[in-house]
């Protein structure tokens, strides 16, 4: 008698037991892919040198260095286009300087600071300006 009502509910209790694993995986699924902050940050890497002022090294090799670092740290990809920078120096001097716009979307803010402590050191930059911007959602769009 009670392998007969077993028989009878097997069905019902196969459905929610898989149910149940398809409600587990998508939480799980959820879960990982959730960010508490997402955010988009924006580097502005400007090309004077630190001490001079000027322009030392040719703004190719430059270019080269701002995207083989970043590609070193964020290799799914970025977003990177040529800005011209103006400020004026701590004598009043107003200063034109190439820069470098780089947009990372979806990264981890210390991947961020560890590529930007690098090209403080490789193009001799005494600052880099790193702007970060929360967001509501990111979305890869494909269609």
């Amino acid at each position: 008698m009670k392998e007969e009502n077993i028989m009878k509910k097997l069905p019902f209790i196969c459905l929610s037991a898989l149910c149940a694993a398809s409600i587990g995986l998508s939480a799980w699924s959820l879960v990982r892919s959730y960010k508490a902050d997402p955010s988009e940050y924006a580097m502005y890497v400007g090309t004077n040198d630190k001490e001079t002022y000027q322009l030392e090294m040719d703004l190719d090799v430059a270019r080269g260095i701002v995207h083989n670092t970043l590609m070193d740290h964020f290799s799914d990809g970025f977003t990177m286009y040529d800005a011209k920078g103006v400020w004026r120096d701590e004598k009043g001097v107003v200063t034109l300087e190439y820069s470098f716009v780089c947009i990372l979307e979806d990264v981890e803010k210390a991947e961020v600071y560890k590529a930007a402590d690098e090209l403080l050191a490789k193009l001799n930059q005494s600052t880099i300006l790193v702007v970060e911007n929360a967001v509501r959602k990111i979305d890869f769009y494909r269609g």
